[in-house]
């Protein structure tokens, strides 16, 4: 014997699951927006503390940028003036629970736009694709990130003192 039903309760059950459908991706959606908000907020909440230490243990005075650079270890950039109102880099970073702070004058220093200016002229068919200054065998650094000529990520250190550089390519694994 066939089953007999009411037609509009066939549709009920269609919009049922549709609905479940939307709420599921709705909270699935949160959950990694939720997520991804935590990870950028644990990358910058340690910046205030990373400030006072510097200014506490350093003559920088005022601080105008934070950035993290990952060489060797997680180094922290500070660039800011000092207390006879010169611009300065202050790295900071730990060693053995210990914070350590290297200072360096930025007018001994070539600056980041000139490099950048000097890597675009050398590299005019290639896609940039960030900068970030850095600390590399004790040494500033403006690491250069882009895709070359090939589409190989390329990063390029740039030493500060002396636009002497030295470029590490990867070539992505799913080519030939």
């Amino acid at each position: 014997m066939k089953k007999l039903s009411l037609p509009f309760i066939e549709h009920n059950k269609l919009v049922v699951i549709v609905v479940i459908s939307i709420l599921i991706v709705i909270g699935v959606s949160y959950y990694f927006f939720s997520l991804y908000q935590d990870v950028m907020e644990s990358k910058t909440s340690e910046f205030e503390d990373i400030e006072l230490l510097a200014i506490d243990n350093t003559d920088l005075s005022q601080v105008h940028s934070i950035e993290r650079y990952h060489g060797d270890q997680l180094y922290y950039v500070l660039d800011g003036k000092s207390e006879n109102n010169k611009d300065a880099y202050v790295y900071v970073y730990q060693i053995d629970e210990e914070w350590q702070f290297d200072t360096f004058s930025q007018e001994s220093l070539y600056s980041q736009d000139e490099l950048l200016s000097e890597w675009q002229d050398r590299c005019q068919n290639c896609e940039y694709l960030g900068s970030t200054i850095g600390l590399d065998n004790d040494l500033p650094v403006l690491e250069i990130k882009y895709f070359d000529q090939s589409e190989r990520l390329v990063y390029e250190h740039v030493l500060l003192d002396d636009k002497s550089n030295y470029r590490l390519t990867l070539t992505p694994s799913f080519q030939q």
